[in-house]
């Protein structure tokens, strides 16, 4: 056996990014998908040159192509991933259910009261499979954390892993009647300055509340009289009475609805926030990890 090629864990994954470049015929997409920088793409398909003794892309500043011997790697490429594909559904219990534990990482306050629900449904349906749950509002690296899937709720920061959007939270600013009683409702974006106003910490855009109404776009950076990291902390001081901030309708619409809490300036909506599954390219194939994606795709995507 050739031991320049013996398929080590650092073989597979040169053998993947080659795999991607070879149907993409582009590096920069190719490295997105298989959750890597274009750079490190390049040196594994240079270490895997070498290994196989020969270039196996033909490379011009217009156009790429694959060489003789890059389309004979391409082709036992497809015959090893549809081998492992072939082992996984094998593997699989008998009866088709899926075993296997899975580490999730999911907004804290969103999580909570959102997906907690439903993954308590999705264990009764499939009681092989275990869960640990992370419920946390920091950014985390899927690969250092060894995260199988996460939910995020709003843009997203790189495009390192496949994400599937799944819906949108309609965000709003809210204040309790008691604070309304000592100060009137602001009935411009610019009069939130004259406010007392409450913000979370992990916003990305900050301080700077973006509105919009048809055509019109409006930016107010406001000096917050309280900053939280916890969403939780900030509804409880809106609803003390403290000042006007930002919630999201999955926490302040039942509020609203119960004349605990009043949106603020309606006409002049927030965007909303997307929110999407997160996962690293190739993880899905995980019988056990697929079957969660498709049971929260089905269960959190709008009707349309």
């Amino acid at each position: 056996m050739n031991k320049s090629f013996e398929l080590t864990p650092a073989r597979l994954r040169e053998l993947r990014g080659f795999a991607a470049a070879a149907r993409l015929l582009n590096f920069s997409q190719a490295a997105r998908e298989t959750g890597c920088t274009p750079s490190v793409l390049s040196r594994r398909i240079a270490a895997l040159e070498q290994a196989v003794g020969g270039k196996l892309f033909l490379r011009t500043t217009r156009h790429m192509s694959l060489t003789a011997r890059g389309e004979q790697l391409l082709e036992h490429c497809r015959k090893l991933d549809a081998l492992m594909l072939e082992l996984a559904c094998a593997l699989r219990p008998r009866g088709g259910e899926p075993v296997g534990r899975l580490c999730l990482h999911l907004p804290a306050a969103y999580g909570r009261q959102c997906i907690a629900p439903l993954l308590a449904t999705f264990m009764r349906e499939h009681p092989q499979i275990r869960i640990e749950a992370i419920y946390d509002d920091h950014y985390a690296d899927l690969v250092e954390a060894k995260i199988d899937l996460a939910v995020r709720v709003g843009k997203l920061a790189d495009a390192q892993q496949v994400a599937r959007r799944v819906g949108s939270m309609r965000r709003y600013l809210c204040a309790s009647p008691a604070y309304l009683a000592r100060m009137p409702a602001p009935r411009d974006p610019a009069e939130l300055k004259q406010h007392r106003c409450i913000a979370f910490s992990g916003l990305r855009s900050g301080n700077l509340w973006q509105f919009s109404r048809q055509r019109q776009r409006r930016s107010v950076r406001v000096d917050p009289v309280l900053t939280s990291n916890d969403v939780l902390a900030t509804r409880d001081a809106i609803l003390a009475g403290v000042g006007i901030g930002i919630q999201g309708d999955y926490m302040a619409d039942a509020l609203v609805a119960q004349g605990k809490l009043v949106e603020v300036l309606p006409e002049w909506p927030l965007s909303p926030s997307p929110i999407h599954l997160l996962w690293l390219p190739g993880a899905d194939r995980a019988p056990a990890l697929r079957r969660l994606i498709d049971f929260l795709v089905e269960a959190l995507t709008p009707a349309r």
